[in-house]
């Protein structure tokens, strides 16, 4: 492979900054963007913008937010440094700033993923995020293949990473399981409200298991839509898990929608693992008991009818039995706990599923 210089010079900030860093922008080669869609103009979006207006409204806007996605590259620098432009000043009461608007960074190689950075955004006095960022990061040397991993509540303007002049910068790893792992839900599904980005569950699972993702988590807006479905259903993956069902407006919707929705899947694939995952922050009421029995039953009828490649998980066994109250932020939402035992819970279900 050859370094950055050698295979192109003409992408915009190649030229020696202040700091004495070369910027580059993660759009252009040897840098891979992960789990979002190759726009045009570099857009951070999670949906090719010609599909965005059969989406519902809530949904366009949340496809923004780059959940889920991260920067493949490999480089032999000491250090480097990151400059981001958000695309929203926010911040909330139960959710940390540097989840939804900062990143992280990651070591990938054979044996593992190993955290080496949580690049914390800067605050405006209480206000929120600033919306331009910078962060330097120490690197241990030598060539290694990382992955940096993208705001989860929030949108990017921009993406720069800069290198010190003579580093060699070359593509990032691929992970052993190419084809993502595809996940369609709620806000616990797009990361709220984990501590920092990386430990979402989708992301925990997709670095255990060396996989690829895509996460189509949408705070209060996946709800089963049938333009949602079609579009799933036409992606390259190796298992679909979704989980909706918190932000059904009540069990009524998800028993209108919930086995159609799967049909419109399985119609399009016929052999993909498809997992159904039911409500973590199950409370036993009748409205949580119908909920789930829906799902459960979407899952007994696609049995009946000869199908081995569906699963079904119980959400209310995903938190165990001890602490449950220390696994959500406010009784719906995981902590980064809550979201370690989701995985935990999931892991060996998608292990199965692989192996089919």
């Amino acid at each position: 492979m050859k370094p950055i210089e050698e295979i192109d010079r003409n992408f915009a900030l190649n030229q020696k900054t202040e700091d004495g860093l070369i910027y580059y922008d993660v759009w252009q080669p040897p840098f891979g963007v992960w789990g979002l869609i190759p726009n045009a103009k570099n857009s951070f979006c999670r949906f090719p913008l010609e599909v965005l207006p059969r989406l519902p409204e809530t949904v366009q806007s949340l496809a923004w937010h780059t959940a889920g996605a991260c920067v493949r590259f490999s480089t032999d620098a000491p250090s480097i440094a990151v400059k981001w432009r958000l695309a929203a000043q926010q911040t909330s009461a139960h959710f940390t700033p540097c989840a939804k608007s900062g990143l992280e960074l990651f070591e990938e190689n054979d044996t593992g993923v190993f955290a080496v950075k949580n690049l914390l955004p800067a605050m405006d006095n209480g206000r929120g995020c600033l919306l331009d960022q910078q962060f330097p990061v120490d690197l241990p040397g030598g060539m290694r293949h990382y992955a940096l991993y993208l705001p989860l509540y929030n949108g990017l303007e921009y993406l720069h990473i800069g290198f010190p002049e003579g580093a060699q910068i070359l593509p990032g790893r691929t992970p052993k399981i190419e084809k993502p792992l595809v996940f369609y839900g709620s806000s616990i599904t797009q990361g709220g409200c984990a501590a920092k980005v990386g430990s979402c569950y989708p992301t925990i699972l997709a670095r255990r298991l060396d996989a690829a993702q895509i996460n189509l988590g949408f705070s209060g807006s996946a709800r089963g839509e049938t333009s949602v479905a079609e579009y799933i259903a036409g992606l390259s993956m190796s298992v679909f898990i979704y989980d909706y069902d918190a932000n059904a407006p009540g069990y009524r919707h998800l028993q209108e929608t919930h086995e159609p929705f799967f049909k419109i899947i399985r119609a399009a694939q016929p052999d993909l693992p498809i997992v159904m995952v039911t409500l973590p922050c199950f409370r036993g009421t009748d409205d949580h008991i119908r909920r789930r029995e829906i799902i459960r039953q979407t899952y007994k009828n696609a049995r009946k009818s000869g199908d081995q490649n569906v699963y079904f998980v119980d959400g209310e066994t995903l938190f165990g039995q001890t602490d449950r109250d220390m696994c959500t932020v406010d009784g719906v939402h995981p902590t980064s706990l809550g979201f370690l035992r989701m995985a935990d819970g999931l892991e060996p279900v998608l292990r199965q599923a692989l192996k089919q």
